[in-house]
């Protein structure tokens, strides 16, 4: 008779593996067997342990009083049991990485952050696990001692965030429709900060970000004016400012260039084809970078330059994300603007590292005739921009033609 293989007993499998009396390999938020098996894997409730400090002995008369019932455990949500790991990361999220969120410098905002998200996240469980796996990545930069053992915990949680919440976004309703609305903002942040992860691939253009940002806009446009009518949990952060959409009143303090980036919509412009969709979309990118160069020049307060660099990809028209996909050198160079001026407000987690790569990166695709218009995005991210201002050079169409 062979030798009976010893392993660990499971004792906190999921269900399912302990109805079929498999072993589990307790790898949540789904175990290996239930992936393989395309099926949902729950997970017992957590047991709570009564604390019973020493006390001093009753008398008679007390101490035969019937003892009251005991709860012996939690209620099972149908979001399944809690385990420490889990319980840290939201802990995590309340405590530390809900103040690195979107405009979290105002208390409205940031309250909304700690408090109302996690809420939203117990009603909808894709928001849960896009909150525990940011909790996961920010706690890994954080503590580097702990990324190797954080990175597969993020990921498996963003990727069952993912998978339950592509479906819904098709069918938007009253109960779904704010955490739903949160859940996309939250993923697209997720999917940036994976461009600070290290790749030995050849570098390609950041499309899942750019895509999944101006899912944001598709979202929004279903669900805001009934989440202004509901007075949404998301208020606070809706009616912060930057309006991103219209920023005209930086002119009254601003006296720099006028346009400082408008020579990329005519440079080369008779050797490229462009339709009246490519050119729309060239020009409304174009002049949302420059508002957001104002923004810089003009010193406004960092969270106020961040949303709005995270504000581009929604905002702009989709096509352009197509140019940018084709690597179209006109789109590429206003791309590499963007995460150049990102340069100087990169001091948080989810953005620190990303404008030196993404501009590097674009560097390294541009074709030689577009290259020259990467001297100042790669001057910006090789120096520390927040200790001084991004002024761009005086850049004409007869200095450019001189050169070539």
């Amino acid at each position: 008779m062979p030798p009976r293989l010893s392993h660990r007993k499971s004792t906190t499998g999921c269900l399912r593996c302990k109805a079929r009396k498999v072993k589990c390999d307790e790898n949540r938020p789904q175990c290996t067997h239930c992936v393989r098996h395309n099926v949902p894997c729950e997970w017992p409730a957590l047991a709570t342990r009564i604390y019973k400090p020493n006390q001093p002995k009753l008398s008679n008369a007390l101490s035969k009083r019937p003892a009251p019932a005991l709860q012996l455990g939690l209620p099972s949500p149908e979001l399944g049991g809690l385990r420490v790991l889990e319980l840290r990361l939201m802990h995590h999220w309340t405590t530390t990485t809900a103040e690195t969120m979107s405009s979290a410098q105002l208390a409205s905002v940031r309250e909304m952050w700690s408090v109302s998200v996690p809420q939203m996240a117990f009603e909808y469980e894709p928001l849960l696990h896009t909150l525990l796996a940011l909790g996961a990545a920010h706690r890994s930069t954080l503590l580097p001692d702990e990324a190797n053992s954080l990175r597969p915990v993020y990921q498996g949680y963003i990727d069952s965030a993912l998978r339950r919440h592509r479906p819904v976004t098709s069918d938007l309703n009253e109960n779904t429709g704010e955490s739903v609305a949160l859940n996309a903002v939250l993923l697209s942040l997720y999917t940036l900060f994976l461009r600070s992860e290290p790749s030995s691939e050849p570098y390609e253009p950041p499309m899942m970000w750019l895509s999944m940002a101006h899912g944001i806009r598709t979202v929004m446009a279903q669900v805001f004016h009934q989440l202004v009518r509901n007075k949404s949990r998301l208020c606070p952060l809706l009616f912060a400012q930057p309006t991103l959409w219209d920023r005209k009143e930086q002119a009254t303090s601003y006296d720099g260039p006028a346009k400082p980036f408008h020579f990329l919509l005519s440079y080369r412009r008779d050797e490229e084809v462009l339709d009246d969709k490519d050119e729309s979309a060239y020009m409304d990118a174009v002049q949302y970078l420059e508002r957001l160069y104002v923004a810089v020049e003009t010193h406004e307060p960092e969270f106020i330059v961040r949303k709005m660099f995270s504000g581009f990809p929604p905002v702009v028209p989709r096509h352009f994300l197509r140019l940018v996909s084709d690597k179209r050198p006109r789109a590429l160079a206003i791309l590499a603007r963007l995460f150049a001026l990102g340069k100087t407000v990169d001091n948080i987690w989810w953005l620190r590292g990303i404008p030196e790569k993404e501009v590097v990166g674009i560097n390294s695709i541009m074709p030689a005739q577009w290259r020259w218009t990467m001297d100042w995005p790669l001057i910006l991210v090789s120096k520390d921009s927040r200790q001084g201002n991004v002024s761009v050079p005086v850049t004409n169409r007869s200095v450019i033609d001189a050169l070539f």
